[in-house]
């Protein structure tokens, strides 16, 4: 957006990048090379202006240099790189650098990996004009797992959801979910920079800081699919820290 600026007879001419971006899709990305040209084909099947930013950690695979290639053919393809410190570490990093460079109006997250369908995106944005955040559910009414999940990763994701929704005490279904839609406006920078946790309890927190600060939130029915390529980046660590963490979250913010 360019705009003219009169100071006594002379006029400026002010360029404003990024005035106009509406919405910015975050996706973290780590050896997802072979993933790319598939996901980036499909979310501008559904919207062509969207703009994508991806936070590589350094992959050793080459993701970082084969997103930026994109990026020369196609401006509203960002990339932000640095040495890989987690999930949630990630995702602050492309909430800031979203919030102080982009200033976009809203903010979906979302993995690099195709177990999030693009297809989801019309209804995250459709929604966006009457709620604060949505989430992209698996556990509501619609929404559903892989079939053919063993029964212990079954009961792992929904212990999980049940257990946070005992000990925090929100009413969500999917309280874990890594596929949601942002009003950037309610994404505080201060709040962003204190967040500590990764993982599934990253997730969590962003999503227990809103519930306290009493937004607007749905869910919406997602069908989560696993990845066809490339490995789970799931780790024990973040099972572990999950379920010995999520007391310190209610514990930090039981004063907003």
């Amino acid at each position: 957006m360019i705009i003219n600026i009169f100071i006594g007879q002379k006029c400026y001419n002010i360029v404003i990048k990024n005035a106009d971006m509406e919405y910015l899709i975050i996706i973290p990305t780590y050896n997802e090379r072979e993933n790319i040209d598939n996901l980036l084909k499909k979310i501008f099947q559904i919207k062509k202006d969207i703009h994508i930013l991806f936070v590589d950690g350094l992959s050793p695979d080459g993701t970082g240099e084969y997103i930026r290639d994109f990026s020369k053919k196609n401006k509203n393809i960002l990339l932000i790189t640095g040495r890989k410190k987690g999930l949630g570490e990630a995702y602050k990093k492309g909430f800031l650098y979203a919030k102080n460079k982009l200033h976009p109006k809203y903010i979906i997250q979302m993995d690099a990996d195709l177990s999030h369908n693009p297809k989801y995106l019309k209804e995250l944005i459709k929604e966006s004009k009457d709620y604060d955040i949505v989430i992209g559910s698996r556990y509501v009414k619609g929404g559903s797992i892989p079939d053919d999940w063993g029964y212990i990763r079954k009961m792992n994701s929904k212990f999980g959801n049940d257990f946070t929704r005992f000990i925090l005490k929100m009413p969500y279904k999917d309280c874990t979910s890594g596929f949601k839609l942002i009003n950037s406006k309610v994404l505080d920078t201060n709040f962003v920079r204190k967040i500590n946790s990764n993982g599934y309890l990253f997730q969590v927190e962003i999503l227990y800081y809103f519930y306290k600060k009493n937004l607007k939130i749905k869910e919406i029915p997602i069908n989560f699919t696993d990845r066809i390529k490339g490995k789970s980046k799931l780790s024990v660590n973040d099972i572990l820290e999950y379920f010995t963490k999520i007391n310190k979250i209610k514990n930090k913010y039981k004063d907003v």
